[in-house]
């Protein structure tokens, strides 16, 4: 361009000013094919000011993407990504490692739905959010005191409550026998006793894993009710464990469209459930809390109930 003294943000501005013949012209010049790549995705790149767009760049010469630095761009400008953590990443060549640990907001337990992190693996295994796990426990239990998760699954309960100063003791029907015990629910109260649980959390699987893995429509009609049933005899055997004025903490996946499934009589029954209510109308607990916990990308929420054992 005959330009020696111009820098990176003042030519990449004069190229946009091109008009969009002259702009294509360069475009396929300069050996790409695409000028929107080259106009929103490089260019733009090119403009961003100091302290960040030197480090940017920086990360576009050791390796990073383009998708990765506009990434990281987007966190630094939303508040997410503070100056000093792209600074050490560009040094440490370590910038992978702030995309994919994500961070809710500060205050994200103060406010009335819970944004929290996603984490796609445990979403994969209809497993419990580890970030979820964490604040209840903080929450609805002391330093000291026993928590305990009957449907324990991959036992992120009871790792955070051990990390957490508190006592834990969890099982399932698939657990590994070293940090969750392989059991079935009904022999809890052989197990621990009764009434020895500062904190019990109920995680059942959700109505989608029922409805594929225990409802029988050659059995049944109503997959909603079993559900409910099912939930119930699952929170009685449980709750004798919990200690008076005591927690319980009920964790579901509601539904929120019908789900096709069942063919009875040749027609299509549509199966709904929200059961919630139902199942808690019939246990003796003082309601405390309701929250909704939501991930960040928008694709798990959680109803969550917290009661109160008399």
């Amino acid at each position: 361009m005959n330009w020696p003294e111009a820098d990176d943000s003042q030519i990449a501005s004069s190229l946009l000013e091109l008009d969009e013949a002259r702009f294509k012209i360069f475009t396929h010049q300069v050996g790409m094919n695409s000028t929107k790549h080259l106009r929103y995705t490089v260019l733009a790149l090119a403009r961003v000011e100091p302290p960040v767009g030197p480090l940017l760049r920086e990360l576009l010469a050791v390796g990073a993407s383009f998708v990765e630095v506009h990434k990281l761009l987007s966190l630094y400008r939303k508040k997410r990504l503070e100056l000093a953590q792209l600074q050490k990443a560009t040094q440490e060549c370590s910038w992978r490692a702030l995309l994919t640990t994500r961070r809710a907001p500060v205050d994200w337990v103060n406010r009335p739905v819970w944004i929290f992190p996603a984490d796609k693996r445990n979403r994969r295994l209809e497993g419990l959010n580890p970030a979820i796990a964490e604040v209840l426990i903080q929450r609805y239990s002391e330093p000291g005191g026993l928590v305990v998760d009957p449907m324990a699954g991959q036992g992120t309960v009871v790792q955070k409550a051990l990390e957490l100063g508190r006592k834990a003791w969890g099982s399932d029907i698939a657990g590994d026998g070293r940090l969750v015990q392989k059991m079935e629910i009904a022999g809890l109260v052989d197990a621990l006793g009764e009434e020895v649980a500062d904190l019990l959390v109920l995680h059942p699987p959700t109505f989608s894993w029922f409805a594929r893995n225990v409802f029988d429509p050659r059995i049944h009609e109503h997959p909603e009710t079993d559900y409910t049933n099912w939930l119930s005899r699952h929170l009685e055997c449980a709750l004798p464990v919990l200690k008076p004025r005591g927690r319980l903490v009920l964790i579901v996946r509601p539904e929120h469209k019908p789900r096709r499934f069942i063919r009875h009589q040749g027609l299509v029954r549509w199966a709904f459930v929200a059961p919630l209510e139902l199942l808690l109308s019939e246990q003796d607990l003082e309601p405390l809390h309701y929250h909704l916990a939501v991930s960040e990308d928008g694709e798990e929420d959680w109803s969550i109930f917290v009661g109160l054992k008399p």
